[in-house]
């Protein structure tokens, strides 16, 4: 029987020819790892958006003066103290604010009248009543708390005065005692507390 003409190829040549398929596998095999790298290789871009700072604003309610606002003694029925008071935003938001008053005792509290204006063009005892839009007028206080203008509950209410910020106005005191005082309130003394609530108003209906 005669043996295949392949069989007969001596053992080098057979072995040149194995060399040359994984010569050629190889070959494919860098091939196609290129084509992977190329592939990667597209074109692209970036841009950065830096300075995102954020930051948040100050609600700052002043009252000046501070203290001691309203002074009388030995008042009789008739009499009348009378001073101004500067309420200031000096925060950078704008803001709705309050006033109460709290006093030390109650029966002559009751007898005493307190009236707050603004717009007074000069706030003092000779000039009261000639000018001014009247915010309130009522007893000075109770030993629970009084309010006086609007209320200190959170959100808008009635009274509330709003102010922008750096801004301020100016409040005109008022306190008399009726000519029609009795006996009842002689040898007495009170002393009030008023006290200025803020709150913003952004986000806050």
């Amino acid at each position: 029987m005669a043996t295949p003409a392949a069989n007969n190829r001596p053992a080098t040549t057979r072995g040149r020819a194995g060399t040359r398929v994984l010569a050629s596998l190889a070959v494919l095999g860098l091939a196609g790892a290129m084509f992977t790298v190329a592939s990667l290789a597209l074109f692209t871009d970036s841009e950065s958006v830096a300075g995102n700072t954020l930051g948040t604003g100050t609600i700052d309610l002043t009252a000046s003066p501070a203290s001691a606002v309203l002074t009388a003694t030995d008042m009789a029925p008739g009499d009348q103290v009378t001073a101004p008071v500067t309420v200031t935003n000096s925060g950078s938001l704008e803001f709705r604010y309050a006033l109460s008053s709290v006093t030390t005792e109650n029966a002559l509290a009751a007898e005493l009248v307190l009236s707050v204006k603004s717009g007074v063009t000069t706030c003092d005892d000779a000039n009261w009543g000639a000018d001014g839009t009247t915010l309130y007028t009522g007893v000075l206080g109770t030993t629970g708390t009084t309010a006086v203008l609007g209320s200190n509950a959170q959100g808008a209410d009635t009274g509330d005065r709003v102010l922008a910020a750096g801004a301020n106005e100016i409040l005109c005191f008022n306190v008399t005692l009726p000519l029609s005082t009795g006996n009842s309130a002689e040898g007495l003394s009170t002393t009030a507390t008023f006290t200025f609530d803020g709150e913003q108003t952004a986000n806050n209906p």
